[in-house]
């Protein structure tokens, strides 16, 4: 199998590497951010010489990302259902800021990039990287391109809204666990736990084809089990490590088969798109707080286009809200996937798959 392949030793090691390097000098969310880095350098010098790596299985990210939702889920307390009609305001905001989104990250991917018009269109959806390079690879174009937009997109997001706290409010986003998540109280029955929901949630997910099956499984699983009093989970402050390192790591290995053109190219969009994106969240976070009972960080983070699993981490890590911040985030797929495919086929008169 190529996800147990012993060339991928290096890249976790270099991974974990990179997380400790991360921790020691102070950068925010050090295992997630450090592992990022670290791995894509290995990836790339690597692969310098034309040799390729093979590409890390996605059930490595997937079954992660499935223990990081079972962990936002058992978070949620029947209280905060109290809060949700209230947020309805922002929910439907998220229709106008995916279309201004959209417009506008398309325009610099075709006007500045010189990418195709059907790239461009699939490059610049704010959604997610397996829901945006479904619709494209349905759609005919290049996934290469969909592909490394999107993930250079949300590499950038995920990378630069941590900072962006640290150097404007001082809030370091480091530990994850170590604030209102971990407990120093927990036992093997709470770890037992929560990674059972996380698989069982997950595979659910799969078996009824929810949209961002590894993260919404496991989440409302955690979440029907919290609220009903069924569980009550004590998280070890180590497993949030734990998740940004494997999560992180396994992000920088995507960097395979990725050519220097296509990254040069696509890193100069990418930053592009991801400062207007981020620039249209704190536009409509400013909007929004006059409306929800959110201040601009929670709003801010609950619009920036970024991963679902990373973003909710970077709300954790913040002591905002996760829940509030997740379900924004995977409205804001949905819609994406939605209003994407409707116009898409009307733009580009797209015959849908029998």
């Amino acid at each position: 199998m190529a996800g147990l392949d012993i060339r991928f030793l290096p890249i976790f090691f270099f991974g974990l590497l990179g997380g400790f390097a991360a921790l020691i000098i102070g950068v925010p969310m050090p295992f997630m951010l450090g592992g990022i880095f670290a791995a894509a350098c290995y990836v790339l010098w690597y692969e310098r010489d034309d040799k390729r790596l093979p590409k890390l299985s996605r059930w490595v990210r997937l079954v992660f990302m499935s223990i990081i939702g079972a962990m936002i889920g058992s978070r949620f307390s029947p209280e905060l259902l109290t809060l949700l009609p209230q947020f309805w305001v922002s929910g439907l905001a998220l229709i106008p800021f995916i279309l201004l989104a959209h417009g506008g990250s398309y325009a610099i991917m075709r006007w500045i990039g010189g990418y195709e018009k059907l790239d461009a269109y699939f490059a610049a959806l704010p959604g997610g990287i397996i829901d945006s390079t479904a619709l494209a690879e349905e759609a005919g174009a290049d996934l290469r391109i969909v592909t490394a937009q999107h993930f250079i997109r949300i590499i950038l997001v995920v990378a630069s809204v941590p900072l962006l706290f640290l150097f404007i409010q001082g809030d370091a986003v480091g530990s994850l666990g170590g604030q209102s998540m971990g407990t120093v109280d927990y036992d093997l029955l709470d770890i037992a736990l929560l990674i059972t929901i996380a698989l069982v949630g997950l595979a659910a997910g799969q078996i009824t084809k929810l949209p961002v099956s590894h993260m919404l499984g496991p989440l409302l699983l955690a979440l029907a089990l919290s609220v009903g009093g069924v569980i009550e989970i004590d998280i070890p402050p180590w497993l949030g490590h734990a998740a940004q390192y494997m999560v992180g790591t396994a992000l920088g290995a995507q960097f395979s088969g990725v050519s220097r053109k296509l990254l040069v190219r696509g890193l100069g969009m990418g930053i592009l798109a991801g400062c207007y994106m981020l620039f249209l969240a704190a536009m409509f976070a400013m909007v929004l707080i006059q409306y929800v009972p959110a201040d601009f960080g929670a709003m801010f983070i609950s619009f920036a286009a970024g991963g679902l699993a990373e973003m909710s981490l970077i709300a954790l890590s913040l002591n905002f809200n996760p829940v509030v911040v997740a379900l924004h985030h995977l409205c804001r797929i949905l819609l994406t996937v939605s209003i994407g495919n409707l116009l898409s086929r009307r733009v580009f008169r797209l015959v849908p798959p029998q």
